[in-house]
């Protein structure tokens, strides 16, 4: 009877350690384009925890039924939800919303809306955007020597938090690549130029997508007549492919 007694209290007290350490765990994405978001703020605001997505835009953190939880990042409008049950048995994944950005003009010495969110991203990681890398060869005070002034820290460069910290600055800087040309082409813009929406729209933006270097140093004019340019091709090239098709039908 004791047995039986104490096995209970066992199964209740895992029982209770397993829903006190529930998480709500899943994936933070861009909800316009298909890529994830790294370094974005989870905050439990009913337990008051807070988490990070990594690398590869997954995150977790501890949550219950009832917990109010936010999602954020710069350059993102913020997503609260309220925790349930379903939500703590599989994956919970949130798509957040840019910003919309448009070109509109802005004043000399004034941040717009990208350089105010890329200057606040680099605030929240500056320990690690700052921090000097450790080097293969040539780093000073590493050793062993080979005796003729060349050092080596293979132990150091080849660890792991070396080579995550490597990695999230090329991820770090190839995400404000994309952010830039998210705010130099955006959607809200191109739809308003071109009359696109929907289906339609994304494929536009996704087939016309400039690059960084071309963005960086087009004016507004520039971008302008790109889109304009871009337009006329995608219309003909739907129209040549609606009248392909439509050929088709007729011979068979």
């Amino acid at each position: 009877m004791i047995k039986v007694v104490l096995s209970f209290a066992c199964v209740l007290f895992w029982s209770h350690a397993a829903f006190t350490q529930t998480r709500l765990r899943g994936k933070v994405s861009d909800k316009w384009y298909d890529r994830v978001i790294m370094a974005a703020t989870i905050k439990n605001i009913s337990k008051d925890r807070m988490a990070q997505s990594d690398m590869g835009g997954n995150y977790k953190i501890p949550a219950a039924p009832g917990d109010i939880v936010s999602f954020s990042s710069a350059g993102y409008t913020t997503d609260t939800i309220v925790v349930t049950a379903n939500m703590l048995t599989a994956s919970f994944d949130v798509f957040l919303a840019r910003h919309v950005i448009e070109l509109s003009i802005v004043e000399i010495g004034d941040l717009n809306r990208y350089q105010a969110d890329s200057i606040s991203r680099r605030e929240e990681f500056n320990d690690v955007l700052t921090k000097r890398n450790t080097k293969l060869a040539g780093g000073k005070g590493n050793t062993p020597t080979d005796g003729v002034g060349i050092t080596f820290s293979p132990l150091t460069f080849f660890s792991k938090k070396e080579r995550n910290e490597r990695r999230f600055k090329k991820m770090f800087e190839r995400q404000e690549e994309e952010l830039y040309i998210d705010f130099k082409f955006p959607f809200d813009y191109v739809s308003k130029l071109t009359g696109l929406q929907g289906d339609s729209l994304r494929s536009f933006m996704l087939q016309y997508r400039p690059d960084y270097a071309f963005c960086r140093r087009s004016s507004k004019a520039d971008m302008l007549l790109y889109i304009n340019d871009s337009y006329r091709a995608f219309m003909h090239r739907e129209s040549t492919t609606d009248n392909a098709g439509g050929k088709k039908r007729r011979e068979r």
